[in-house]
């Protein structure tokens, strides 16, 4: 397997991106995995989901799971598209949430170990400062809560448990 189909399968990337390239640093100690999208692939507006024509793109750069104890970078020029109702927006990508320098995965992994550690033990492991864990935090909740809501509630199901063991038919 060539290193662009690996990564796609480790990265779990779909249409409309693919790995165009992978370059290894390791001098930096990082290996940089270059995204992209599929050149007149349909885009729509994160508000509302209508189609959009693309405005223009912005190169952005994310962390991931590291690979092998090399960092691992991936890039990728995301377009901005024009919605006649929400104006210019970036559009969404399927490994990060908006605003984010990480990937879902890699703010999952930080979030894991800061069940079991403090701030400051996990920015040493990973190698990030006090900000940048406290914002994967910030964001992490958000994403909790609203995962929380849209499962049954531990309470009601047990009430309903209790409720139809003291029946009989």
């Amino acid at each position: 397997m060539r290193d662009r189909e690996l990564y796609a399968t480790i990265l779990g990337v779909t249409a409309p991106w693919t790995v165009d390239r992978v370059d290894l640093d390791v001098a930096g100690g990082a290996v940089h995995v270059w995204l992209a999208r599929t050149e007149g692939a349909p885009a729509q507006c994160p508000e509302c989901q209508s189609p959009c024509t693309i405005y223009d793109h912005r190169d952005r750069e994310w962390r991931h799971l590291d690979t092998c104890q090399l960092q691992t970078r991936l890039h990728a020029r995301v377009p901005r598209v024009d919605c006649p109702t929400h104006g210019v927006l970036q559009s969404v990508v399927p490994w990060a949430t908006p605003g984010s320098t990480f990937t879902l995965l890699f703010e999952r992994l930080a979030i894991d170990w800061l069940r079991e550690a403090a701030v400051t033990a996990v920015g040493r492991q990973l190698k990030l400062g006090w900000d940048a864990v406290w914002g994967i935090e910030r964001r992490a909740v958000p994403r909790g809560l609203e995962r929380r809501a849209t499962l049954p509630s531990a309470t009601s199901a047990s009430m309903r448990s209790r409720s139809s063991a003291g029946t009989t038919t």
